[in-house]
């Protein structure tokens, strides 16, 4: 049963054209990549947060090796262009007791060969809080780290689908 079960897996990824995003990123960016983060003077503190979380993402999801600007093969800058917490839930006594985080960010690449991409993503994260109280530090990092890594995988399923388009191109 177990040997079916694996054979089924195997079958079912290799049939649907599944890749992972590492292989994706083979097709997409050299191995050099400048991720240039622009702080919003607006909201510094969280600019950082989301300055790490895509950066780490580089590294984690795509493979690739962060550099600086002048020995990179692939630049990506992003621009954090807003932020929200929505209140989403209030408890009985009309406080809010759940927030959306909502991240939107502009992503623009410029590849090794001089050519460039422009993406506009939003990610989001849904978490609670206690009634009466206000968003704390940690809450506020988790919902915009989970929220650039959705947005970040956005923007690779956007850049991936242009990618193979420019490789069939090719």
């Amino acid at each position: 049963m177990k040997k079916v079960f694996i054979s089924f897996i195997v079958l079912f990824f290799s049939a649907c054209g599944y890749v992972p995003t590492s292989k994706i990123a083979d097709n997409i960016f050299d191995e050099k990549v400048y991720v240039n983060v622009e702080l919003n003077l607006q909201d510094p503190k969280n600019s950082i947060f989301v300055a790490d979380t895509l950066k780490e993402m580089v590294i984690s999801k795509l493979g690739r090796k962060l550099a600086l600007k002048h020995e990179a093969d692939d630049i990506i800058n992003v621009k954090m262009d807003n932020l929200d917490f929505i209140p989403l839930i209030y408890d009985k006594n009309g406080y809010v007791v759940s927030y959306k985080a909502r991240l939107n960010l502009e992503f623009y690449v410029i590849f090794k060969d001089g050519t460039s991409e422009h993406f506009n993503t939003s990610g989001s994260y849904n978490f609670d809080i206690s009634p009466n109280s206000i968003i704390s530090d940690s809450a506020r990092y988790d919902a915009i780290r989970s929220a650039s890594s959705e947005a970040f995988d956005e923007f690779i399923s956007a850049i991936a689908i242009k990618g193979h388009k420019r490789a069939a191109q090719h």
